[in-house]
């Protein structure tokens, strides 16, 4: 369902191999301009397990049943009228997850459950002062951070039980679309060890990665609102790895640091010795992730208008139909145009 719903939004615009980028969370403009333009950012980095083999096996079985249609070569796909009909049941059946939200949080969302996995093992063998166990994360960093976190921390053990425990209850009751036994189930206590994404779906009767994209949901919806509320939940406020507001790759970040300083783009392209075409990819970054990144100085307000107009009437994001449509304008600019306002 996923990968349809992914070649319906791309509508044979992009290839097939960059759901693969975008499933993956490549850090490249391209991919990210297409999350941001094709409206699929809640799944952008949400999937990275997928293989390019598994990709193709799943387009060969689309092709079989006449789900896809092949678009000017064979990495181009759109959906067939039977593809339309199949996806239509499968996203009334099992819906995109609501709090979806892989561009902005999923980063912060693994790590947030490994630490808070971990912290409540640790606190359950606490409280029955035992020390005695195999911590259920391995990462060493996590393991650090969690000693830290407990030796900093003011409670006593079972305060800390306690205030954890109100916490979790709090946040996870307070949206009913969401089911808190997804999370519950794969938590580990006191001789008691959580199941495992595919033990967990076999015990929900569900497909695994459809559970895992519901786990996935609950974790960015704990982490959105323990963000937004951090004085309502200190604990697992403190659980959440602060992040940038803006999350640039460091390459756009270290290009943005030069553009404040005053210099061009001819200069920052001299400077850092890169393509040009590697440092317009980083200014149409800034342009999608920067709210108040002004693209005048690289299209005038009335190519701005012109781009708008063109790419509100026409049927496709394609680049090169939009540059039909307008006269005297580059690729760079209808790419700055869509990263700044979309489609129109």
């Amino acid at each position: 369902m996923i990968i349809l719903y992914s070649l319906q939004k791309l509508n044979g615009e992009r290839t097939i191999y960059s759901i693969f980028h975008l499933l993956h969370g490549k850090q490249s403009s391209q991919t990210i301009q297409d999350a941001f333009l094709y409206r699929l950012t809640p799944l952008f980095n949400t999937y990275p397990f997928l293989s390019r083999q598994e990709l193709e096996e799943m387009l060969s079985f689309f092709k079989t049943n006449e789900w896809v249609r092949a678009i000017s070569d064979n990495d181009h796909y759109c959906l067939t009228e039977e593809g339309e009909c199949i996806l239509a049941g499968l996203i009334t059946e099992k819906p995109i997850p609501r709090y979806l939200d892989g561009m902005n949080v999923q980063k912060q969302s693994l790590l947030f459950w490994e630490r808070l996995s971990l912290l409540v093992q640790v606190i359950s063998y606490l409280q029955k002062r035992d020390s005695k166990y195999i911590p259920i994360q391995k990462n060493q960093e996590t393991i650090h951070w969690i000693r830290m976190f407990l030796k900093q921390n003011r409670y006593n053990r079972k305060t800390l039980g306690m205030n954890l425990h109100s916490e979790l209850v709090s946040c996870l009751e307070k949206e009913r679309s969401i089911n808190p036994n997804l999370i519950v189930v794969r938590l580990s206590g006191y001789h008691s060890i959580g199941l495992t994404i595919e033990q967990a779906a076999q015990k929900f009767n569900l497909e695994t990665t459809h559970f895992y994209y519901e786990f996935l949901n609950i974790l960015h919806f704990m982490v959105t609102e323990v963000q937004q509320k951090a004085e309502k939940f200190p604990i697992l406020h403190t659980l959440i790895e602060p992040t940038k507001s803006r999350v640039l790759t460091q390459s756009a970040e270290k290009t943005m640091e030069l553009l404040q300083q005053g210099y061009s783009l001819l200069e920052i392209i001299d400077i850092r010795q890169l393509k040009k075409g590697t440092i317009e990819d980083h200014i149409v970054e800034l342009a999608l992730k920067i709210n108040d990144f002004s693209i005048e100085p690289y299209v005038t307000v009335e190519k701005q208008e012109k781009i708008k107009r063109a790419a509100s009437q026409s049927m496709s994001k394609q680049l090169k139909v939009i540059l039909n449509m307008v006269e005297d304008v580059t690729y760079f600019q209808i790419r700055l145009v869509l990263a700044k306002y979309g489609d129109g």
